[in-house]
């Protein structure tokens, strides 16, 4: 391995680095291009914990954001089975020119790798063919060996493949939802992750997140991140007669949907109310 790794200028001009990234994001962007467990091809097996004590981090800040990273930036893909990470862009700028002592060090250091999977995903941002080529021998090696096996191999693989296929169709809703969110705010990715979260609990589809997002616009509230999380969990929906504002939804039987001199208060804050309003009345 060698006893350096290259850190170019057009990190620090990147927007996505520059813009889309918190300070610690930018720190753990460099730690994983440059720790000593890395290796020539991109690919290495590293911890969570490990990185997070070299961080100085929490293993869950860690764990959220090589998150960030994957779902958010699409940058890395780090397999929690076999705690192997993989840098998108490694080869654009780290295996650009090849020769026999490189092509050496990628032919001993690709058979280790676990998740062949991260061999493609690393080979197709590789520009030398030499070199991408021999990343891709590896992938269809083990394809032809899995082949090789007989029919129950075969149908696993078609199963695997489907699953795939299901994962990159998750993955492509993903950024969908992330960039209509960023249609409506500008917000950081830990932001953005928790509304993501918020809104893959409830397993609605977009149209429902984009009413949410309207309702959130058109409402003038002291945290974005906060109510548009409350909206999306409690379904607030827009006020009939005025769609600048909502109508959040209350349990309480004395509550007239109709009333619009509620649709001023938060639901919390109407409940409270409500609950004043009836003190004394059945005592």
């Amino acid at each position: 391995m060698a006893k350096y790794r290259y850190i170019y200028l057009d990190f620090w001009k990147d927007p996505k680095i520059t813009e889309e990234m918190s300070a610690e994001d930018r720190y753990t962007m460099l730690y994983l291009l440059s720790n000593p467990y890395t290796t020539q091809i991109g690919i290495y097996a590293v911890t969570k914990r490990q990185m997070a004590f070299d961080l100085g981090y929490s293993t869950e800040s860690v764990s959220a954001i090589l998150e960030r990273f994957e779902k958010l930036h699409n940058l890395i893909k780090y397999n929690t089975d076999t705690r192997e990470i993989a840098i998108k862009n490694w080869g654009k700028y780290n295996l650009i020119k090849g020769g026999k002592p490189i092509l050496d060090c990628i032919n001993g250091e690709l058979p280790k790798v676990k998740d062949k999977n991260l061999i493609k995903y690393v080979a197709d941002g590789i520009p030398n063919k030499t070199i991408k080529d021999t990343f891709l021998r590896y992938v269809d090696d083990t394809l032809n060996d899995t082949s090789a096996i007989g029919g129950q191999k075969e149908n696993k693989n078609k199963k695997q493949n489907k699953n795939k296929n299901e994962n990159n169709n998750t993955i492509e809703n993903d950024f969908v939802v992330v960039n209509k969110i960023k249609s409506y705010f500008d917000l950081s990715g830990e932001e953005l992750l928790k509304i993501y979260d918020a809104f893959k609990e409830v397993n609605k589809d977009t149209s429902y997140l984009e009413e949410k997002l309207r309702i959130t616009k058109n409402t003038d509230c002291k945290s974005v991140v906060g109510f548009l999380i409350k909206a999306i969990k409690e379904d607030y929906k827009p006020h009939k007669n005025n769609v600048t504002k909502f109508r959040p939804k209350v349990t309480n039987f004395h509550y007239n949907a109709g009333n619009e001199s509620f649709s001023q208060y938060e639901p919390d804050e109407l409940e409270r109310l409500l609950k004043e309003s009836q003190k004394g009345k059945f005592d």
